[in-house]
C-alpha cells in the first residue's frame, strides 16, 4: 500500500521546505520517506535534488508506511515494538505539511504491527500483527478498530486482490498463507477463512539464520493481475512462490540466487523486483516466463525493501545494513544502473519506503 499511489500536489509544503525552488520554476521532485527501524527515525530524501536527507522522529521502531487514504498529505507509519513493550506498538498518523504526529493508534497488549494494506472498497486498513498473531481491521478514515482476523504464527505482510474479494496474510513461522474471503459476512473458519500451507514450518523458536533444508519462511506478498493468484517471497527456500488461492496450493516456484525479503510489482503486474537480503542484489523477475530476467548488483548492506517510481523509470531500494547502518539506492529500471546512493549516516536498518511527488 502507498508506494504505487500518486499523491496530490503538496505545493505549499514543498515551497516551505525548499524555498529556493519557488523561484527556480516548477520542476517536480520525488521525496522518499524511509523508516530506519533501529535508529527510531524516518529519513526524508529528495531523490531529484541536492538537499541532504532530513531526520524525523515519529516514535520507536518505525517499520512500514503509506499515504493516508483519506488525505495524501498525511502519512501512516507502523511502530513495530521490536522489544515487545506494552505501550510501544502503534500506528501513527503524521502530517507531511506541519511535520507533526496527529494521532497515535495503540493496540492492546504488546503487539508488533507490521505490513498493512488499504481496502478501498470497504474503507478499511488491514494490519498484520506479528506478536498477537492477528490481522487487525481499522476504519480507514477514523483509524478506529473494527474487528480482528485470526492468523497463523507471526503474520508479517498482507495484500488484497485487485477485485477486492480476497485478503491474504503471510505467516513466517507457521509457513502458512491465511486467506480471508472479504465477501463472506460471517468471516468464520468454515467458509470465509482458510490456510494454505506453503512448506515445512520452522516453528516459533527457529532462527532465520540457521541452516535447515526444506524449511519455508514466507515474508512478502503481492497479488497477481488474476485475482486468484498471488506471489510470496520465501526467504529460506530462496524462491518466489506462485500461489493459487482457489486451488489452495503452490502452483509455481521461481528460483532465486539469494534469500528474498520484500518485493514490488510493476503496474502491469508482469515484473517483480525482489530484494535478496543476504547479499547485494535485487532480482528482476519476468513473472510470465517464471524466471529471473536480470539482476541489479552492487547494492551494499543487504537490500531489504523497495518502491517503484514507474513514471520516472526508477527503483528505490532500502538496505538493512546489519542493524548498524541503513541506506538507499536509486536504480534506473531501463538500464538497471545505480543512479544515486544515499548512505544515511547515523541511521540504522532502513526498511519501509513511501514515495511522494511534489512540484
Amino acid at each position: 500500500m502507498g508506494t504505487n499511489r500518486k499523491a496530490i500536489p503538496l505545493l505549499l509544503l514543498f515551497i516551505a521546505c525548499h524555498p529556493s525552488m519557488a523561484a527556480a520554476g516548477s520542476k517536480s521532485h520525488l521525496l522518499a520517506y524511509v523508516q530506519n527501524i533501529m535508529s527510531h527515525s524516518v529519513s526524508v530524501i529528495d531523490l531529484d535534488g541536492d538537499q541532504e536527507p532530513r531526520r524525523l522522529e515519529l516514535g520507536r521502531y518505525p517499520l512500514f508506511s503509506a499515504l493516508y487514504p483519506s488525505d495524501p498529505e498525511k502519512l501512516l507509519v507502523t511502530l513495530h515494538n521490536y522489544e515487545r513493550r506494552e505501550d510501544d506498538d502503534a500506528m501513527v498518523l503524521f502530517d507531511l505539511r506541519s511535520e507533526r504526529v496527529l494521532k497515535r493508534v495503540p493496540f492492546p497488549g504488546p503487539g508488533m504491527p507490521s505490513g498493512f494494506v488499504h481496502d478501498a472498497r470497504r474503507s478499511r486498513i488491514y494490519i498484520a500483527d506479528e506478536n498477537r498473531h492477528r490481522v487487525d481491521a481499522l476504519d480507514a478514515v477514523t483509524l478506529d478498530p473494527v474487528f480482528e482476523f485470526p492468523a497463523g504464527l507471526i503474520p508479517v505482510h498482507v495484500d488484497i486482490s485487485a477485485d477486492g474479494k480476497w485478503l491474504a496474510a503471510t505467516n513466517r513461522k507457521s509457513a502458512d498463507l491465511y486467506v480471508y474471503d472479504l465477501e463472506d459476512p460471517g468471516r468464520d473458519a468454515k467458509t470465509g477463512i482458510y490456510a494454505i500451507h506453503l512448506g515445512k514450518s520452522p516453528g516459533a523458536d527457529w532462527d532465520a539464520g540457521a541452516a535447515n533444508e526444506g524449511i519455508s519462511h514466507p515474508l512478502d506478498i503481492h497479488f497477481a493481475a488474476e485475482a486468484n493468484l498471488c506471489y510470496v517471497s520465501d526467504m529460506q527456500a530462496r524462491q518466489l512462490l506462485v500461489v493459487d488461492i482457489l486451488k489452495r496450493e503452490v502452483v509455481g516456484r521461481i528460483p532465486l540466487n539469494g534469500s528474498p525479503f520484500d518485493f514490488v510489482l510493476d503496474r502491469a503486474r508482469s515484473r517483480a523486483y525482489v530484494c535478496l537480503v543476504d547479499g547485494e542484489t535485487v532480482a528482476v523477475v519476468d513473472l510470465a516466463a517464471g524466471k529471473v530476467a536480470a539482476e541489479i548488483k552492487g547494492l551494499r548492506l543487504n537490500p531489504i525493501h523497495c518502491a517503484l517510481d514507474e513514471a520516472g523509470g526508477r527503483l528505490v531500494v532500502s538496505c538493512w545494513g546489519g542493524t548498524k547502518e541503513g541506506g538507499v539506492y536509486v536504480v534506473d529500471t531501463r538500464t538497471l544502473a545505480v543512479l544515486r546512493h544515499f548512505p544515511l549516516k547515523g541511521e540504522a536498518a532502513s526498511i519501509g519506503i513511501t514515495l511522494v511527488r511534489m512540484p
